[in-house]
C-alpha cells in the first residue's frame, strides 16, 4: 500500500476532522505503511496530505484551525463532520496569488523581432555591455536593436546587391 493510499484508508477509519499527527499515529497503529528508519515520517504524512489539497484531488479537504494548523477529512464524510462548527473556512481549492507581471527591456525584444519579421525587416539585438568605445561621445549611444529591409532583393537584381550597394533605395537601416 502506498502513503497515499494509508493515508486515505487512515481518514476513513478515523471518519472525522483530524490533523497530520493523527493520521501518522493511525497508519503506525493499524500497520498500513511501513515508514522504515525515517526519522521525518510525519513530515511526510502532512506533505502528502498537503498535495492532496495543492494538486485539486477532490478526495481530501482541510480546514485552517486558530494557530495556523490545518485539520484534513475526506470529502465523502463531509456530511457526518460538522465542520460548520470551526470557524475558518474549508480551502478546498489551493490559493493562486496573482503576481503582477513585470518585462525588462530585453524580454520584449523577441517580440519587436517577430513583428519585424513579418515586415520583411531582419533586426538583431545590440548588446551595448560587450561594446568597448573608447570615446567618451560613444556612451549610450548604441542602439539596443538594429534592422535592415532590403528593398529590391526579391528580384534577380537584387541578387547583385553586393555590386550595387552605392544605388540608391537598396537598403534601408532601422535602430530602435
Amino acid at each position: 500500500m502506498s502513503l497515499k493510499e494509508a493515508i486515505l484508508k487512515s481518514l476513513e477509519d478515523i471518519g472525522e476532522i483530524t490533523n497530520y499527527s493523527e493520521v501518522y499515529k493511525h497508519i503506525v497503529k493499524k500497520n498500513y505503511y511501513d515508514f522504515g528508519d525515517s526519522k521525518h515520517s510525519t513530515n511526510n504524512v502532512s506533505a502528502s496530505l498537503g498535495n492532496f489539497v495543492k494538486t485539486g484531488d477532490t478526495r481530501v479537504k482541510r480546514i485552517s484551525m486558530p494557530g495556523g494548523n490545518y485539520s484534513y477529512y475526506l470529502t465523502k464524510n463531509e456530511d457526518a463532520v460538522s465542520v460548520e462548527s470551526f470557524t475558518s473556512e474549508v480551502d478546498s481549492e489551493p490559493k493562486k496569488i496573482e503576481k503582477a507581471r513585470t518585462y525588462e527591456e530585453r524580454d520584449l525584444h523577441v517580440l519587436l523581432s517577430t513583428y519585424l519579421k513579418s515586415s520583411d525587416i531582419y533586426s538583431k539585438t545590440i548588446f551595448h555591455e560587450q561594446s568597448y568605445g573608447r570615446d567618451s561621445n560613444q556612451i549610450w549611444t548604441h542602439p539596443d536593436m538594429v534592422g535592415v529591409k532590403f528593398q529590391k532583393l526579391h528580384s534577380i537584381a537584387g541578387q547583385n546587391l553586393l555590386n550595387a550597394i552605392s544605388k540608391a533605395d537598396t537598403i534601408r537601416l532601422h535602430s530602435y
